[in-house]
């Protein structure tokens, strides 16, 4: 069964936000936001969202957020903390970051099935079409989604240049009604600085963005579309899911999994075999509704691993288009960490001076991190990097025919 519907919408002037009740071991009733603030337009209320964005802002993601909302569980605090946000704030950035799987996407398409009146778009590799048609990760597209959106008058087919200048002079202009803008996976974007100075550091009343981004240890994706962590009014780290999450979800998958919902040595156990990782937990959980996943064998693989992983290494080999990319990758496979003196001295042709723009490209599969020597200030050189996520380096090693 589906996770408890939202109450029906009404065009109240404020929003009401509530966190999810614990009743009866899972939540029976979500309170989410019935409006944004109080409503700027002169007809009193909030008008519906406009129609002629359709087609590229809700039909092509509509499978998009039905495959991210089916199974999702445990975040019921952090959609809370999003709208209050845009309850009291009713301006400025929201920023959710997580490692990838951890449910960044999933968090995002929950709140805009709930709110149609937001304005999105979800920039998905997982999405992106060869050759011709709608690309959900081309600065072109993404622009000409959200510019369609936001403006009435917006006319298509005007080029880059003139969708960059749209889009900046909409976002420094206060909206003629609140307005909330969800942005998902900006590190995704190809390329991924595409953003650059195109979002003002400080936003009109009356406009919240909410955008997202997989962790890079510490180095933020913020740095890519030129905002910083003060520039952010809310920034959300997603971590992993709790057991009464997995409660929940087996609950929601039915099936088998139902009746595994009450066997709290299994929840234990399934929480420790997954860590709490959400694509990991998913993958159990629609193993146990068919019965391939049991009290028995709960330590196995789950079965739709392996194709969620093949799907992260296509995206990586989408990624990696240099030779250097490829050094790169492989000497982290094997080493685990390098700095970035290691990798500038073990690859020709990689240099203090191209490090950065080589980098970029792949930074979203990787994790910096900051190491300060004793006796010595912090130095760029000094940054480790290592793969994005432990299960991704196994595969990857695996894939790559690296033993031991």
């Amino acid at each position: 069964m589906p996770h408890p519907p939202a109450p029906p919408y009404e065009p109240l002037p404020v929003i009401q936000v509530g966190r999810i009740p614990p009743e009866g071991d899972h939540y029976q009733h979500r309170e989410p936001a019935e409006r944004l603030v109080e409503a700027a337009a002169e007809d009193g209320g909030l008008r519906e969202a406009r129609s002629p964005g359709e087609p590229l802002a809700r039909d092509f993601f509509s499978d998009l957020i039905e495959q991210h909302t089916r199974l999702f569980a445990g975040r019921w605090e952090e959609s809370a903390q999003v709208l209050e946000f845009i309850r009291d704030r009713a301006t400025g950035y929201v920023f959710v970051e997580a490692l990838s799987g951890y449910g960044k996407t999933s968090l995002l398409a929950d709140l805009v099935r709930q709110h149609p009146e937001f304005r999105y778009h979800f920039i998905s590799q997982a999405y992106r079409r060869r050759g011709g048609g709608f690309d959900p990760t081309s600065p072109e597209d993404v622009l000409e989604c959200l510019c369609e959106q936001l403006d009435p008058a917006h006319v298509r087919g005007g080029g880059l240049k003139s969708l960059e200048r749209q889009f900046h002079a909409l976002l420094k202009r206060p909206p003629q009604e609140p307005t909330v803008v969800v942005l998902d996976a900006v590190d995704e974007l190809e390329p991924p600085d595409q953003l650059r100075t195109l979002l003002p550091r400080r936003l009109p009343e009356g406009l919240v963005l909410v955008l997202s981004g997989r962790a890079q240890g510490d180095r933020s994706c913020l740095d890519d579309i030129a905002l910083s962590p003060a520039d952010v009014g809310l920034h959300l780290r997603l971590t992993g899911l709790d057991e009464q999450a997995l409660v929940e979800l087996l609950r929601m998958a039915g099936g088998k999994a139902a009746g595994l919902a009450g066997d709290a040595d299994f929840v234990a156990q399934m929480h420790r075999v997954s860590a709490g990782d959400p694509f990991y937990v998913r993958f159990l959980v629609e193993d146990a509704a068919t019965g391939v996943l049991t009290r028995d064998n709960v330590e196995r693989a789950p079965t739709g691993l392996e194709g969620y992983l093949d799907q992260q290494l296509e995206q990586l080999n989408r990624s990696a288009h240099r030779a250097e990319h490829v050094e790169i990758l492989g000497l982290l496979l094997e080493a685990g960490t390098l700095s970035r003196m290691d990798l500038c001295a073990l690859i020709g042709g990689l240099t203090w001076l191209n490090f950065d723009s080589i980098v970029r490209e792949i930074h979203r599969f990787l994790l910096v991190h900051h190491r300060t020597l004793p006796g010595l200030a912090p130095h760029r050189g000094h940054e480790e990097y290592s793969f994005c996520h432990a299960r991704f380096r196994e595969y990857f090693r695996g894939r790559a025919g690296i033993v031991g």
